[in-house]
């Protein structure tokens, strides 16, 4: 339907270009103007045509049209299609090669526009989304941006898969995984599965996979660069979530180790002060047993045991949560 409506505007086009070409040339046949003028009349009117419409079609309509209503209309003997001039014949074929070349450049030119202004587009894209991606944090939110991303630019849906095991039953999936090569839709490998498979690499090494549903829209060419440009940004922003989290885990490491170290100094000192109390006590009962009466001696035992029974426990303690963290 909309390819019909596209060839219904070019003719649209074309019927007004040629209507409006053929009054101006009456109009410069009025005032004397010879057929070589009126030529280049119409060669501009296939150039404004062939700049306007979408097709090479329309353009050698056009010419054949414009050719035929030169000869009918203004050439002696007018209103037939005799042709006795043999100038004429040589124009008209010039003419049509004219036409020829000028469409074909003008296609090209268009061609390199269309293909510059797709591209400008293509980079104000991702470098929205390269940006969006740097104010984006946690793994998570990546994944969750990255899969809008994906599916607006390339008119599919997509999903990632992260620490594929073995128990995996998609083949595909694991063979990508695996190989760190693309497969399925459009590949060599698994090229009968509705998806395609691509793997997403980080410091040489594959961790994931992003697989692309072909199944309801095809990956175009165009669909492919976006894929392939906006991978690179989304694995920079997953990089950089892994550095994070290594860092997060180091400086969390780190405060267990200060916190570790912080107790057992407090232990040691602890255990330092109670057993200093009973080599002290133990020593003076020695020293002094036979000068020392029954109470103070009892006292200084008493003392003794209760620091015994402190660190007794305290050593308790630590093998139980040795033991918790050896489980």
């Amino acid at each position: 339907m909309k390819h019909l409506k596209t060839i219904a505007k070019d003719m649209l086009q074309v019927i007004i270009i040629c209507g409006l070409a053929t009054l101006l040339a009456f109009a410069m046949d009025a005032y004397g103007i010879k057929s070589s003028g009126l030529l280049l009349l119409f060669l501009l009117a296939v150039l404004i045509i062939t700049i306007q419409t979408t097709h090479f079609i329309p353009t050698f309509i056009a010419s054949f049209i414009l050719i035929f209503s030169m000869d009918y209309l203004f050439l002696e003997p007018r209103y037939s299609w005799t042709v006795r001039s043999k100038s004429f014949v040589t124009s008209a074929i010039i003419f049509l090669i004219v036409a020829f070349i000028v469409n074909t450049l003008v296609s090209r030119l268009q061609s390199q526009i269309n293909k510059s202004k797709y591209n400008a587009n293509l980079h104000k894209k991702l470098y929205k989304a390269s940006q969006d991606l740097l104010g984006i944090r946690g793994k998570d939110r990546v994944i969750e941006y990255s899969n809008k991303k994906l599916s607006e630019l390339t008119g599919c849906e997509t999903e990632f898969f992260f620490d594929i095991d073995k128990d995996e039953t998609n083949e595909a999936l694991k063979w990508c995984f695996k190989n760190s090569a693309a497969c399925g839709y459009g590949e060599v490998e698994f090229q009968e599965a509705g998806y395609k498979y691509v793997p997403i690499r980080s410091a040489n090494k594959t961790v994931g996979v992003v697989s692309i549903d072909c199944t309801k829209n095809e990956l175009s060419t165009e669909a492919e660069e976006c894929l392939t440009a906006l991978l690179s940004q989304i694995t920079i922003a997953f990089e950089r979530e892994t550095l994070e989290a290594e860092k997060r885990q180091e400086a969390a490491q780190h405060e267990r180790e200060q916190i570790k170290a912080m107790v057992m100094k407090e232990i040691s000192h602890d255990m330092y002060t109670k057993i200093t109390s009973i080599h002290k006590n133990a020593k003076e009962i020695k020293e002094r047993f036979n000068l020392m009466e029954d109470k103070e001696i009892t006292e200084k035992i008493e003392s003794i045991e209760t620091e015994s029974d402190y660190l007794t426990q305290t050593v308790d303690n630590l093998l139980d949560i040795t033991k918790e963290k050896q489980k």
